[in-house]
């Protein structure tokens, strides 16, 4: 459902040939121009492409190496063009645009502080969450998709007005607002309860992801319009349960690297992992933390002591990271 977060393996046409095959293709493409314009040279040229001490079989492998970044360059534009492989801001802007999704603003900065204070916005991944999800709600709400999308998008719709101030004449207008709760809204989830009852949880940015009352209503009384709700649908916005959960680990490195280091790479590699589950019906997996902690810090081995077990919330749950503490040891040989 969300191809950025389980993108497809690249095609071919976008991959960078290899140097060795990209050069004989050079050194082809070079003898059989000379070929066709100076068959005479030809053999001369090839004996000296054939030295690799030759000032020519030099200057061959370095533009060689120049093409090679020119394919480099030209694919990673390439694959700014599709939302799964973006991830320049402004080209992923541009394509959330197409649904006419905009990046919300998540903290308000303040440009007379000095230093200025830039806003906080919203990041790659929640932007084309919400563009996957824009294709669901492009009615009104009724389905989880729809929900999601809405819930998550407050003042996403503008309200439409039709009137008709004389015979043969209708007039439509199209009032864009600005929510003054747009973008506190990190995730939600709906589900039916009963026919006809539906509940939606919503998860905040802010702290462990309880929103406040004044989110929930507003997004209530957003969910709540006439253009929006369904009219066949009872739908309430509740507040969800967060599962707290603590890391401890024990890192182990070979003698070299700095201990204070690798335990400011590990926390890191870990709040990541923390923050990417911390929405509704996220899990934290012991395999995926070990995993994380090892690829971050090159530590040979680790010892996890919490969390023990996998934590696997249901749609009104979130796991939150409470603390972090993790040691690292050095084990000589």
């Amino acid at each position: 459902m969300f191809p950025h977060q389980n993108p497809l393996p690249k095609s071919d046409v976008i991959t960078t040939p290899a140097f060795e095959t990209l050069l004989a293709n050079v050194k082809t493409c070079l003898l059989d121009y000379l070929e066709q314009h100076s068959p005479g040279d030809a053999a001369a040229v090839r004996e000296t492409l054939a030295n690799e001490a030759e000032i020519l079989t030099k200057f061959t492998e370095a533009f060689t190496v120049i093409l090679q970044s020119h394919f480099r360059q030209m694919n990673a534009q390439a694959q700014q063009m599709f939302g799964m492989y973006a991830t320049d801001k402004a080209m992923v802007d541009l394509i959330a645009s197409q649904l006419g999704v905009k990046r919300l603003v998540l903290e308000e900065g303040d440009p007379n502080a000095y230093p200025p204070v830039l806003p906080v916005m919203e990041s790659n991944e929640a932007l084309l969450t919400r563009y996957y999800l824009a294709a669901y709600a492009l009615a009104t709400t009724g389905t989880r998709s729809g929900y999601r999308f809405h819930a998550m998008t407050l003042g996403g719709r503008p309200m439409v007005k039709v009137e008709s101030p004389e015979p043969n004449k209708v007039v439509v207008t199209y009032e864009f607002t600005e929510h003054e709760d747009a973008g506190k809204t990190k995730d939600a989830q709906a589900r039916q309860v009963t026919p006809g009852v539906v509940d939606c949880y919503i998860l905040a940015h802010a702290g462990n992801g309880i929103p406040e009352q004044a989110l929930v209503d507003a997004t209530q009384n957003y969910l709540g319009r006439d253009d929006i709700a369904q009219e066949t649908d009872l739908i309430t916005v509740k507040t969800p349960s967060i599962q707290n959960w603590s890391c401890r680990a024990q890192l182990y490195v070979r003698p070299g690297p700095d201990a204070n280091m690798v335990k400011v790479a590990a926390e890191k590699a870990v709040q990541e992992y923390a923050t990417s589950q911390h929405r509704l019906g996220g899990s934290i997996e012991p395999s995926m933390i070990y995993s994380v902690l090892l690829k971050s810090t090159g530590a040979h081995r680790a010892d996890l002591i919490e969390p023990a077990q996998p934590i696997r919330c249901a749609h009104s749950e979130a796991p939150y990271l409470e603390s972090i503490n993790i040691t690292v040891s050095t084990e000589n040989l």
